[in-house]
């Protein structure tokens, strides 16, 4: 079901970076992923790793869910309402702050989205620790698909308007209608009743070691965007903001798996089965990410110059530089979740850490060399050394067994091939 859902969200968040790019352009498209990004560190800040300890804790303590889904709500609107009385009345500092003079619409469609992003990301933590993955996953296709509307309709009916805030206007609605479907689903009764704030002091203190995961992973994969503007400018942030886009738009899949399994294996401790599970998810992936970026070798030059405009084509070479986090990327998403199902071990904290640090260096000693590809290359080292700590950590602990039942053998191949072909048959059996 999650699968069936990620293609489509995978497909639409592709039309909407298409869009946005045709209709923006290269430097406004800078600006809008340079907004995004900001607006990325400041919702994980408030959210103090919160949301991805929920379907933990909801698996632990399932009473908690009314309490849970009412601090989410009561957190979306002071945050919202603080956060836009300080934009009203520091405008010039949030400018300075952020390198460039950006209007008050954008400055509050800023706020919307990052509050509307902490709490749509809380809410659908609760409906995974619940195993509501169907409505979960709807709620984030229904995101997409409004984003996609509005932006396509200002695209094709609209001139003359202020593009750069249509395209947040889409985001925050699109938040909006998310949030509300959420909390319309469910039969929540009144959580006011049964708030237990020392439930929601123990919940920060143990989301804590989350909240920094989660910080060090976001700058893991947001820094170089910032580097770029601040070292380049806005014009090369779209072009490698697409490139990027190409990267996360493949680590939805394994982000998306990766949350299911951070439920599936909190429910036991045997490390043998944790292992099989997760050497099936790595074979899985690295088949779907080489599929994926051979067919971008053939025809993303293509792609690039008819959909997205002959302007966008350097994104071609970028992504080239990028190829490799593709596979680091999602491979240490899919086992940082195995982490986490120990209990959000400090060592969850510490690696990521570790290649946010030679990310930073390599950023520093490469795009005043090679400019954006610099960038590219940077990212890609730091998103292969993050999994490559993971897998050296894991295998030290456990003695040198994990390896054994984690490298793939010609029978799990085989295994997987019938079990593809399989699937295919029953898919054309039920048509």
């Amino acid at each position: 079901m999650s699968g069936g859902f990620r293609i489509i969200i995978l497909i639409l968040g592709f039309c909407f970076s298409l869009v946005t790019a045709r209709y923006l352009g290269v430097e406004l498209k800078g600006k809008l992923s340079y907004l995004i990004t900001i607006g990325g560190f400041a919702w994980v800040i408030l959210d103090f790793g919160l949301y991805r300890s929920y379907p933990y804790l909801i698996r632990k303590h399932p009473d908690k869910i009314p309490s849970l889904f009412a601090w989410a709500i009561l957190c979306f609107l002071v945050e919202t309402l603080l956060l836009v009385l300080l934009c009203v009345g520091f405008t010039d500092f949030w400018n300075s702050l952020l390198g460039s003079s950006f209007s008050m619409a954008s400055l509050l469609l800023l706020v919307g989205f990052i509050t509307m992003t902490k709490a749509l990301m809380q809410l659908q933590g609760l409906y995974l620790g619940m195993d509501k993955v169907f409505d979960s996953s709807l709620a984030y296709m229904l995101n997409s698909m409004i984003c996609l509307a509005i932006v396509l309709s200002g695209y094709l009916l609209i001139s003359g308007a202020e593009k750069l805030e249509l395209a947040m206007l889409a985001m925050v609605i699109g938040l909006s209608i998310s949030i509300l479907y959420l909390i319309v689903k469910n039969k929540w009764g009144n959580p006011l009743k049964v708030f237990d704030w020392k439930f929601i002091y123990h919940s920060y203190g143990f989301g804590f070691r989350v909240f920094l995961s989660s910080m060090f992973i976001l700058l893991l994969l947001k820094v170089d965007i910032v580097f770029v503007k601040k070292m380049l400018g806005f014009s090369e942030v779209g072009i490698y903001s697409i490139a990027s886009h190409i990267v996360d738009l493949l680590q939805m899949a394994s982000n998306l798996v990766g949350s299911l399994l951070l439920v599936r294996l909190s429910d036991t401790d045997n490390e043998v089965e944790k292992w099989q599970v997760m050497k099936k998810m790595l074979m899985v992936f690295f088949v779907l990410l080489s599929l994926a970026n051979i067919g971008f070798v053939v025809a993303g030059k293509f792609i690039l110059s008819t959909m997205f405009g002959k302007q966008f084509v350097p994104v071609y070479y970028v992504y080239f530089w990028l190829m490799p986090a593709t596979y680091g990327l999602s491979f240490g998403s899919l086992f940082n979740n195995y982490l986490n199902s120990k209990g959000f071990p400090i060592i969850s904290i510490i690696l990521p850490a570790i290649a946010l640090l030679l990310n930073l260096a390599l950023n520093y000693a490469l795009i005043p060399l090679m400019g954006i590809y610099g960038a590219a290359l940077s990212t890609s080292i730091a998103y292969f050394m993050w999994f490559i700590l993971i897998i050296a950590y894991e295998e030290k602990i456990t003695k040198g067994r994990m390896l054994a039942y984690l490298i793939p053998k010609s029978q799990d191949w085989m295994q997987l091939w019938k079990l593809s072909l399989e699937t295919l048959r029953i898919r054309k059996n039920a048509e």
